[in-house]
Order: C-alpha cells, then sequence, then structure tokens
C-alpha cells in the first residue's frame, strides 16, 4: 500500500493552494460582497417582528445564496440615536460595495430638516458610484402621500412620494422613480389614482383590501425577454430574461404584491455628463420587468435596470416599492418554489449590483471551484465540449443560466449583444477555460513557481472556444453545401420527375 505525497499546496494530484502559497488569494479566496441598507425609519430594521423589517430579505439572500460569494448584510438608520447622526460619507460607503435605499420620509421638515441628502453626501455617492468604485445601487420607495405640512420647500407637489428624502438626489438612480404626484394611497375618488398589484384570494376579498399583501398569493410577473441562440431567422427562436429574473429553476414571474405601489420614472434626455457613454455606446436604463392591477388589466413597469459597467460607473436597479423587499410581504410566503424564486431574485439583484472588482473575483472562485470538482478532474484531457458539459451538470440548480453566462463571459457587454453574432454556446467557453486550468494546475504540480495572469487565461480560453466553434460552423456550412447534391442521388429521376 502506498500514500500519495502530501506537499504543502498539494494534494494527491490536485493542486490545492493553502493559506501560506503564494497562489491561494488567486485561487482560495471567496469573494465577500459587502452591502448596506440605508434607511431613515426606525422601523426599517432588522427585527422579525417589524412589518418594515427587512430580517427575511436578510435571510433569504443568504439561504438562497449560491456558492461564488459570500454575503455581508448591514443595515444603518440614518436617524439612529439623533437626527441626521449617520449620514454617507466616503469613509461609510468605502467600506461597501451596494447600498440599497430604503427610505420612507419624504422631505426636508421644519422639524426635521437633515431627512434629504446633502451636497457633501451627494458628491459622496457620484465618487463612490463612479469609475474608481462603481458602487451599485437599488433604489426604492413606495407611493405618494400628502406633503408635510411643516416641508421647507413650499414648491413640492401636494402629494410626495415616500422615500423621496433619501432617494431624489442619489446620483442617475434618483431620476428612476417618480417622487411628486400620483400614485398615491387613496383610491377616492379615482381608483386609478392608486396603483394596485395585488392577487385576488379566491375568497372573495376585494383588491383594496391590505391583508392581500402577506397571503400566500404573489403577483405575477411579465418579463422583458432577450433573443439568445444563433440570429438566423430560420433558426429556432430562443429567449431569457434579464438575469435579475434568471432563477435556478427557470424565469422568476412571481413577486410580492402590494395594495398602492409607487412608480418609475425615466429622464426626458441623457446628458454625457450624467449618462456617460462606453465602448458599446450609451448604457440607458430600461424595464426589465412588469405587473398588472387586475382592477383595470392595466399593466405597470415594476423593476427598472441600468447597466452602468458598459460605460464605467455603478449599476443601478430601480422599483416600485420596497414593500416587494419588506417583512410584512414575504412571511405569507411559506418554503416552496414562490419564496425559492423571490429569494433567487435577491441573490442576482446583490450579484448584479456588485462592481466589477467583486465579479471578477466571483469568476476566479466559479472557475477554480469547477476545475478542482472531482467530476470535472474525471474527464480532464477530453474534448473540451465534455468539459464544458460536465460542469453544466455540476452547477446544476446552484447557479441560474443567466448567472453562469454572466460569469462565463468576463466583457462587459450589452445582456442583448450576444445574441447579435453566432457566440459559441456555454459548454464550449465553460469546457475551454477549465482545460486552461487544469493546464495551470498542471504546472503548478511541476513546480512552476510563476502565478498565472487570470484574465489573460480566460481570455485565452474564451478565445480557443470561438476557434473551435468557427471551425465547426465551417465543417457544417461545407456539409450544407452538399445538400443539393444529396436530393439528386435520394432522387435520380431528377427535379422534373413526377
Amino acid at each position: 500500500m502506498t500514500t500519495e505525497p502530501t506537499v504543502s499546496g498539494y494534494r494527491g494530484n490536485v493542486f490545492v493552494p493553502l493559506p501560506d502559497h503564494p497562489w491561494f488569494p488567486w485561487y482560495c479566496t471567496r469573494p465577500t460582497v459587502r452591502i448596506l441598507f440605508y434607511t431613515d425609519h426606525s422601523g426599517v430594521s432588522l427585527d422579525p417582528g417589524s412589518d418594515f423589517g427587512v430580517t427575511q430579505l436578510r435571510d433569504l439572500l443568504l439561504t438562497r445564496n449560491t456558492f461564488f460569494v459570500d454575503f455581508q448584510i448591514d443595515l444603518i438608520d440614518r436617524h439612529a440615536g439623533c437626527h441626521g447622526a449617520h449620514p454617507l460619507t466616503p469613509g461609510l460607503l468605502a467600506k461597501y460595495d451596494q447600498v440599497w435605499f430604503f427610505g420612507v420620509e419624504q422631505c426636508n421638515q421644519e422639524s426635521a430638516p437633515h431627512n434629504e441628502l446633502t451636497d457633501d453626501e451627494v458628491a459622496a455617492l457620484t465618487d463612490w458610484m463612479g469609475p474608481d468604485g462603481q458602487g451599485g445601487v437599488l433604489i426604492t420607495g413606495d407611493h405618494a402621500n400628502r406633503r408635510p405640512d411643516d416641508a421647507l420647500d413650499k414648491s413640492l407637489d401636494l402629494l410626495v412620494n415616500l422615500g423621496r428624502a433619501l432617494g431624489h438626489k442619489v446620483p442617475r438612480a434618483g431620476k428612476l422613480r417618480r417622487w411628486e404626484g400620483l400614485p398615491s394611497a387613496i383610491p377616492e375618488p379615482d381608483a386609478e389614482h392608486t396603483h394596485n398589484t395585488q392577487v385576488p384570494d379566491g375568497l372573495g376579498t376585494p383588491l383594496d383590501d391590505l391583508t392581500l399583501q402577506d397571503d400566500a398569493h404573489p403577483q405575477a410577473l411579465s418579463l422583458t425577454r432577450y433573443r439568445i441562440g444563433l440570429p438566423f431567422p430560420w433558426w429556432p427562436r430562443k429567449s431569457r430574461p434579464h438575469p435579475l429574473f434568471c432563477g435556478r429553476s427557470g424565469p422568476i414571474e412571481v413577486f410580492p404584491d402590494h395594495m398602492h405601489e409607487g412608480a418609475l420614472a425615466f429622464p426626458a434626455s441623457y446628458p454625457e455628463s450624467e449618462w456617460p457613454s462606453g465602448p458599446t455606446g450609451q448604457p440607458r436604463p430600461e424595464v426589465v420587468a412588469r405587473g398588472t392591477d387586475k382592477r383595470f388589466a392595466r399593466t405597470y413597469d415594476i423593476v427598472s435596470a441600468y447597466d452602468g459597467e458598459l460605460a464605467s460607473v455603478g449599476r443601478i436597479v430601480a422599483d416600485t416599492t420596497w414593500h416587494h423587499y419588506f417583512n410584512v410581504n414575504l412571511r405569507g410566503f411559506p418554503p416552496g418554489p414562490v419564496r425559492d424564486a423571490i429569494g433567487d431574485f435577491y441573490v442576482n439583484l446583490a450579484v448584479w449590483l456588485s462592481p466589477p472588482a467583486r465579479r471578477q473575483a466571483m469568476r476566479r472562485w466559479f472557475w477554480w471551484s469547477l476545475a478542482a470538482h472531482p467530476g470535472l478532474r474525471m474527464v480532464k484531457g477530453g474534448p473540451i465540449a465534455l468539459l464544458g458539459q460536465t460542469a453544466i451538470d455540476v452547477l446544476g440548480r446552484r447557479a441560474s443560466q443567466c448567472t453562469t453566462t454572466d460569469l462565463v463571459w468576463p466583457f462587459p457587454v450589452p445582456v442583448e449583444f450576444p445574441a447579435k453574432v453566432p457566440w459559441p454556446p456555454e459548454q464550449l467557453v465553460l469546457g475551454a477555460v477549465i482545460r486552461q486550468y487544469h493546464d495551470v494546475l498542471d504546472r503548478a504540480l511541476a513546480g512552476e513557481p510563476e502565478l498565472p495572469d487570470g484574465d489573460r487565461l480566460v481570455r485565452t480560453a474564451i478565445r480557443d472556444a470561438v476557434d473551435e466553434h468557427v471551425r465547426g460552423l465551417r465543417g457544417l456550412a461545407d456539409a450544407a453545401a452538399e445538400l443539393p447534391g444529396m436530393i439528386d442521388v435520394l432522387d435520380p429521376r431528377g427535379p422534373s420527375a413526377s
């Protein structure tokens, strides 16, 4: 009986860097995404008994998390202990990769003069969301209420939306929600003044009964779809939703509902100074999910997304209401497919809003964990298509197809861009990268001390996958050219035969 040698950094024939190995940070550091829940209301807390609490949101983020990232979640109340005691500063923002705004207050008031973000806070956010940080933002709020009697700004509309104080000055994100005017919370005298996405419970409960928001019946979403696959009119049409709504079990088409939601908005213009362009053009926010008001069969925009990474700034997601995240709207969903799908959305949101550096760290962990998996080691040296298909089988339901695609492709391209050209299928790309990783692991086992460049490795692999895919397409074209002759072989009587 022989014992496989165990050397520092090696286990049998698999290279496993230990903490003191110089390659350890490159391979074995599972990245952490740091998320700040920022609010101005004591009810938005981590108290599981609070209706406005975000305990269930946090728990779903952690329990539905996939294998390639950890989440660190903190909550800060702007006014905890003293009015305006916890503003957004460069030092505070530097601790986080994302800020999820759950503002409730409407505006500065005589009794609360520091509800709104100051110029210094806006400047700090501008830098943090800009090219140097690319911090991600979730911007939420809710319906409009009557303007406070002691509002300092008397020019505001008589109806001011909840969450405006924190939200309306956030760079770019503040332009993606309606902060003044309808929709409101009062259906009289015209029910159309409210946006109601609640779903009948089958018991005859009126749709304007607020108890429907915490039952087991979610609203159904209509998702924006993006064409995937080869761009030929004769090719079977396939599509997928935005990565935010790709669940591990399929498209995420369910969401918490609410009796009176707010509304999304879009800028009338997109000046370059505020909405910069990148190599592929000027990214703009787009609606990625819609809901329906069952009272009028009317559709509302529910979620929009802005892919700022395409212009080297932070990504943004805007939502009509924070009720899509609060305890009161989640507690009615028992363990099962609906709750899992909503949890998948939260995880997708946290992954998608992560700055490029964090997602690059996710990719490194993603590739390392796949390359080192026993199932992939068993097919080491095989064709890249076999390696890739095995990787897809290993991934199983630990990651959605959209998330896998986002991690496979390290290039900042628009979500619909891969549909414009016949990109190689994921299994080829996965297999090519894993082959590169296996080669690196073999060199490490042979004692090569040089740390590989992960970005170059993946790009080399993708070029290999593209080359193999092109060879396959050319072979298909050559075979297709022989089709007319095959007709003559099958029917030697010729085209005039009756």
